[in-house]
């Protein structure tokens, strides 16, 4: 056998294997503008590529979540925003460990501290207060005050005893009619005892929309399948964090016992 003919065949033989080697990433979102460089086609959600596929970022904040079973989760975003012409991918590993907080908010700082930038609602977050800082009763509540068609609305928020409850369908209601949501998602917390209104703290309230939600949550837990529960729970709510906001734990727990039927190990 000729040596040419001994290189043909091992290159037809390690060819392959090397492209089994490269490793694909699902998309699990796109948000702004992302181009295959070699097809022309604009990236988009289920979309599955090669890792040294090349990529062109429409815009300095143009970025994607993506997956891969064995590596993990990640966002793509151009390494060079000065330069995008010449910027290549930069993947930058998901969050995946998002602290909660334990314990009751016990006075003023501790809501402060809490409701401040932007917090994600997906059904329903219930809230443990210090009931002799901030009983809750009829005369005694939280509420909040947001902008729908211009209109101020201040919405009461219920409770259970000490639990303070940020419940999606409750607070998308004005006039006991469902809304899509607030005119912007500027929120500011109040607290009312016996009619004297206190101001708490203004932050963003996000509330995801419930298809989009699980079209995405399905790509990642189609990713995590070998995953522990306690590992699933926190990639969605690093997830949730990166692109909604700051997610209530047993909110994120209980949406994906309901939709996916993912229940802690026993």
């Amino acid at each position: 056998m000729s040596l040419q003919k001994s290189i043909l065949i091992i290159l037809l033989i390690c060819i392959p294997l090397l492209l089994d080697a490269q490793a694909s990433y699902k998309v699990i979102r796109v948000d702004g503008s992302i181009v295959y460089v070699r097809t022309g086609n604009s990236m988009s959600q289920g979309d599955v590529f090669a890792e040294n596929e090349n990529l062109s970022f429409g815009s300095p904040t143009s970025r994607a979540a993506v997956i891969n079973p064995e590596k993990g989760r990640f966002i793509l975003q151009p390494d060079n925003t000065n330069d995008l012409k010449h910027a290549k991918t930069h993947f930058l590993p998901g969050m995946n460990n998002i602290s909660t907080r334990g314990g009751a908010f016990n006075n003023l700082q501790d809501l402060q501290n809490h409701f401040k930038d932007t917090l994600v609602i997906i059904n329903r977050a219930s809230l443990a207060v210090n009931p002799y800082a901030y009983p809750m009763d009829d005369n005694h509540f939280f509420y909040l005050t947001f902008l729908y068609n211009g209109e101020q609305i201040n919405k009461k928020l219920g409770y259970n005893v000490n639990q303070m409850l940020l419940d999606r369908n409750e607070i998308l209601r004005v006039d006991d009619k469902p809304i899509h949501g607030p005119d912007t998602p500027a929120m500011t917390l109040s607290y009312s005892s016996d009619g004297a209104y206190r101001r708490i703290s203004d932050f963003s309230l996000s509330f995801p929309d419930p298809a989009q939600l699980k079209n995405e949550l399905s790509i990642i837990l189609d990713g995590l399948a070998q995953a522990s529960y306690t590992n699933k729970v926190n990639e969605v709510s690093g997830y949730l964090s990166e692109f909604y906001g700051t997610p209530d734990k047993k909110d994120v727990m209980q949406y994906l016992e309901n939709e996916f039927g993912l229940k802690r190990e026993e």
